[in-house]
Formats: structure tokens, sequence, C-alpha cells
């Protein structure tokens, strides 16, 4: 007689959206003990702040660890509060920027409605739209022949929701603040800026003060990326205190643990070690852009810690990414729409970048 165990199929019980369901492709990842060459996801090639361990032992020493974290995050929130000038209600502080923009979708997705969002953007909106598994449709802009947002066609685009990465990925474009504020205007749903890279350009570019003027708006922010706490999964949305009020429901009961806050804090406090760090890695963007465009490579302006590069004509983008992965350096090669035709290269320290561009040289 079969017994349970062989006849039961989890297949059977697992809901029918699901079946059919592409989950998000994260880049690759190898082993933290390797010498491989990362250039792939756009961390930072720098170290933290340096003042995280003291305030770790701090935790440990006061026997911390054995009570819950504070619920809201709230020291977190009253520092970017009152860097910003809002309420500390209007920020909700999440595991990773990705958790607030699932909490987003949670919140307001619902069946039949529509994602809109430029073509192409952070892959992950489509991967959300459909994680929903309510029907909802995801209408995809493409962008212009010059990579910049097709914005008369966004604005004239019905949706409950618009996201765009600002400045994009992975185009690294940044586009024009007025633009930007004039499509908020016009469009009838929420818009979210994903400010994922916002540190690597002009602090002006940012929306988050444009808030307070426009209530569809919200912003969402990490410190994965110009912090170097890609490993910790610390971000945030800002919004109107009524929206955040809505997607703070779903949140989980302590979604962000207390050496999370802690490190977060800390890192936030440090701004002369954040502005040195990320100083260099824009005056390596900058190096790293020259000695590329020299091999022929055609790279649009970037306003973030990568570089979204064409090779010239004859060359493979997907060779070139299968060559360095061979010399254990790794990019990112994405094979579809019009990123086929590019390589997104993270900026590493000079002597990784230096590397690179002898391997690519030797290439092309």
């Amino acid at each position: 007689m079969a017994s349970q165990e062989n006849l039961f199929d989890p297949k059977l019980f697992v809901r029918k959206e699901l079946q059919q369901f592409s989950p998000y492709t994260p880049g690759e990842q190898p082993g933290l003990t390797t010498s491989t060459i990362k250039l792939n996801t756009n961390e930072n090639p720098y170290p933290p702040s340096p003042k995280i361990q003291k305030a770790l032992e701090e935790v440990i020493e006061k026997g911390l660890l054995r009570k819950y974290p504070n619920y809201h995050a709230r020291k977190l929130q009253e520092l970017i509060a009152n860097d910003y000038d809002l309420d500390p209600n209007q920020i909700l502080v999440t595991n990773g920027s990705d958790e607030a923009l699932r909490l987003l979708f949670q919140t307001f997705i619902g069946p039949g409605d529509t994602v809109v969002a430029p073509d192409p953007t952070y892959s992950y909106y489509p991967v959300l739209t459909e994680q929903m598994m309510v029907g909802a449709n995801y209408k995809a802009i493409p962008v212009l022949e010059n990579l910049h947002f097709d914005f008369e066609t966004l604005k004239k685009s019905d949706g409950k929701l618009l996201c765009f990465a600002h400045p994009n990925a992975p185009t690294g474009i940044e586009e024009p603040k007025e633009k930007l504020l004039d499509l908020i205007r016009s469009f009838r749903g929420f818009v979210l800026s994903d400010e994922a890279y916002i540190d690597f350009t002009d602090a002006s570019a940012s929306l988050m003060p444009e808030i307070k003027h426009h209530p569809n708006l919200l912003v969402s922010r990490t410190f994965s990326k110009s912090y170097a706490l890609a490993g910790l999964r610390v971000g945030y949305i800002v919004g109107s205190v009524e929206t955040i009020s809505w997607i703070r429901k779903l949140k989980d009961s302590y979604n962000v643990g207390i050496i999370d806050q802690v490190i977060a804090e800390t890192s936030y406090q440090d701004k002369e070690y954040f502005l040195t760090k990320r100083n260099l890695v824009i005056s390596e963007r900058s190096r790293l852009k020259t000695n590329l465009e020299s091999l022929g490579f055609t790279i649009p302006d970037s306003s973030t810690n990568f570089l979204f590069c064409k090779p010239k004509p004859g060359i493979s983008p997907e060779h070139l990414y299968l060559s360095l992965k061979e010399k254990n350096i790794l990019i990112r090669y994405f094979s579809y729409g019009i990123c086929k035709e590019f390589i997104r290269i993270t900026i590493g320290t000079k002597e990784e970048n230096d590397i690179l561009f002898q391997s690519l040289k030797a290439l092309v």
C-alpha cells in the first residue's frame, strides 16, 4: 500500500497563478571567499562607516539582542525626517527598499489595475505586478532612442501606479526634475520615484522635498548602494502621512532588526565618511567612462554607481560578459529588449576598474 508521503503532490494545492509565475532574477552572487571582481549588482566597492563596529559592541554589551527592536525604527525615522523637514510618520522603514515596493503594490494594486513604467527600468516592477496574483496589468512604455523617458506617452497613460527608478536603472540616466514634476502632476494615480541611486548625483535632483506639494508622490530609498550596506537590508519609503499609514498596515510586526536599525542609524549620521566614499565612486565613474569610451564604447552620462555601455559595432555584449566571467570578472548582461545591446558595469575600486579595462581592451 502506497504511503501518503508518496501520494501527496504539493503542486495540486499551489495557486494556479503562481504555477506560471517567473520570479525576479538577481545578479550572480559568488562565494564570499572567492577572488572574483564583482561589478554586476551595483554594490559599493568601499566598506561602510568604521563607526559601525563600536555601535554593534554597545548593542551586545547592553544585552539588547534579547529584546525586540523598535516597531517603527523610530530613531532612523526621526533622523531622515529632520534632514527633509518631514513628519517621522511620513517614513516607513523596511527590510530593504524591495520590501517597501512590495508593500506599496500590496496596498494599492488590485484585480484589473494597471501599473505603468518606462522600459527599461528596475526589472522588479513587472515581477511585483505578477506577484500580486490578482490579474493586474503591467504597461511598459519604451524609452526613446536616446534612452530618455517618453514623457508624452507616459503622461497619456492610465494606471493606478506609475513607477520608475530615478536616476534610472539600468541606463544610469537622470531625467530633468521639471519634466518629472510635470509627469507627477499629469498622472492620475500614485507615482513612485525609486531613488536607490540618488546619492550618486546632485542632492537637488531628489524628489523627496516635493512630497509636501504632491500627495500622489512616493519616494523609496535604500542603504544598499551609497551606504555600502547591501548585506544588511534596510530601506524606506516616504509619502503623505495618510498614504504611509495605509502601507504600514501590511508590514511585518518587527520587519527591521535592532542590529539593522543601529547600523543604519550610525551610517546615516556619519556624513563625512559617507561623502568621502561617495565622491570616490563618482570620480572613478568619470575615469572609467573616459577609458571605456577610448575603446569605442558608447556610454550615456551616468548619475549612478554604474555605466550602461554599448560596444562598438561588431562586438557582442554577451560575448564580452561571458569572456569576462571566464576571467572571474562579473558584469551584468540583460538578454532582452534594448538592454541586449549593452553591458552594465558597476563602478569598482581603482584597482578593480583598471583590471576590467585591461581585460576589455584585450577583447575589443
